[in-house]
């Protein structure tokens, strides 16, 4: 399991659930883990670190690589040693270790690519148009290849854009939370176009109680959408965080990106019909949460 965004937020929900959850981070002083998360430092990419890591459990979150799609075309080589090379690791030491299910997070805005019908459904073809949803499409085949050969339950998720507790403040992923912590130091929000891209926006533990349900009860190659099923502008998603913040929106609108699709908007009926799945809406998910 990663120990960023996603991967803490998981941890958190499936420790409430009753599992016993083992992670992994780079940094020995990370001060972000869990009471009752088994911390393993180290690098991804060692096999010795992963089976560390690996030995004893019954199923896998991967939850680890990068998360920049828009300047994944700039170092593909550098998608692949992230992404590809650190997921190959940890099948080849869930083969060692037993290991007999995994969660792949893959990426439901990237993977679909520009010409995607609306809403998206897992059928639908997929073909991205960055680095970075190439390198999620070939591990999704790299876990159905492994789960297929060694009789492993995987579960592929296409997850939307997350937002949430512990989202990213910089950078150029993570639209809600590098909109909040604009809008709080005063500044204006950075908007790629004129705005009116959509996007399909999942709270984070609405992502995690997706993940541990489905683990709970594994069936083969399951691969399912992830999101809130419903999109909304990038500007209307930049009123509803300045409304959360009781504050007005002020917007630096720049040059359109290659990599950006116009619409992300998932059909989750799938994932509705294998768990109870209730995404929260935009408003409820902006509202502070007293339990962070």
């Amino acid at each position: 399991m990663g120990h960023g965004f996603i991967g803490r937020r998981v941890a958190r929900t499936a420790l409430a659930r009753g599992w016993q959850v083992r992670s992994l981070t780079r940094r020995p002083d990370d001060q972000g883990s869990l009471p009752g998360v088994e911390l393993v430092v180290g690098d991804a990419r060692d096999p010795g670190v992963q089976l560390k890591l690996l030995t004893g459990t019954d199923h896998v979150v991967f939850a680890a690589g990068t998360a920049k799609p828009a300047e994944s075309n700039d170092h593909p080589a550098h998608e692949v040693r992230a992404n590809e090379e650190t997921l190959l690791v940890t099948l080849d030491v869930m083969t060692r270790t037993a290991t007999p299910a995994i969660t792949l997070l893959s990426s439901g805005g990237t993977v679909y690519g520009p010409d995607a019908p609306t809403p998206t459904p897992e059928s639908a073809p997929v073909w991205p148009n960055s680095a970075y949803g190439v390198v999620k499409l070939a591990s999704e085949r790299h876990v159905a290849r492994h789960a297929r050969e060694y009789g492993v339950a995987a579960d592929i998720l296409r997850v939307a854009n997350v937002y949430g507790p512990g989202e990213p403040t910089q950078g150029s992923q993570g639209l809600l939370g590098i909109a909040r912590a604009a809008l709080c130091a005063g500044r204006p929000v950075v908007v790629y176009g004129d705005g009116s891209a959509r996007r399909d926006f999942v709270h984070v533990d609405d992502v995690a109680e997706a993940v541990v349900a489905l683990a709970a009860h594994p069936a083969g190659v399951r691969v399912l959408n992830v999101g809130s099923g419903r999109s909304v502008s990038v500007l209307e998603a930049v009123e509803a965080v300045a409304r959360s913040l009781g504050t007005e929106a002020a917007v630096d609108h720049r040059p359109g990106r290659p990599t950006d699709v116009p619409v992300v908007e998932l059909d989750i009926s799938a994932l509705q019909r294998t768990i109870d799945f209730e995404p929260r809406g935009l408003a409820e998910g902006l509202a502070p949460d007293p339990t962070v």
